[in-house]
């Protein structure tokens, strides 16, 4: 009987962390995602139509991808679907991809160093909350090679040259 009792108080213990970890976001935890998913400028290349319609748009469209295309020395990128990718992530994981994220113009991969792990957990959560939309974005295409419009080229100015320094 002790054992059965036992046995039922780990199965309770056990079954905790795994419900809070499930349960939703709290709206307060929402809303800072959102705010930061906006402030950052992610729905600028993220959503396709968001910059031609002044910062809006339809709920379905957001962050599912493609938005603003851009090609350069780099080749072609395409801004993946946020949406269908954190779906395949935990919350750790997507911090831990953002911590060690080194991506391709124009991504500005280097502003994610200044938040907490609140906020992305923050970002995560309210990007989830969006649920699966769209299909995932164009792949990369390499330098010199044909790709689908539409895209932004951009023409970079040679990188300027290293003076040697003299004593």
């Amino acid at each position: 009987m002790i054992k059965a009792i036992l046995a039922c108080v780990v199965g309770i213990l056990l079954a905790v962390p795994a419900y809070a970890a499930a349960s939703p976001a709290s709206g307060k935890s929402l809303k800072h995602g959102e705010f930061l998913v906006n402030y950052g400028g992610c729905h600028d290349c993220h959503t396709p139509g968001w910059s031609e319609h002044g910062g809006e748009a339809p709920k379905d469209m957001l962050l599912t991808g493609g938005g603003t295309n851009f090609q350069g020395p780099w080749g072609t990128t395409y801004p993946p679907n946020l949406r269908l990718y954190v779906q395949k992530l935990s919350v750790k994981e997507w911090i831990a991809n953002l911590r060690a994220l080194k991506s391709r113009p124009a991504m500005p991969f280097w502003t994610f160093r200044y938040l907490s792990d609140k906020d992305l957990t923050d970002m995560y959560a309210y990007i989830h909350s969006l649920g699966p939309a769209g299909k995932p974005a164009h792949e990369w295409v390499a330098p010199g090679q044909d790709a689908p419009a539409p895209y932004l080229k951009l023409v970079l100015p040679p990188p300027p040259a290293v003076q040697p320094t003299g004593h």
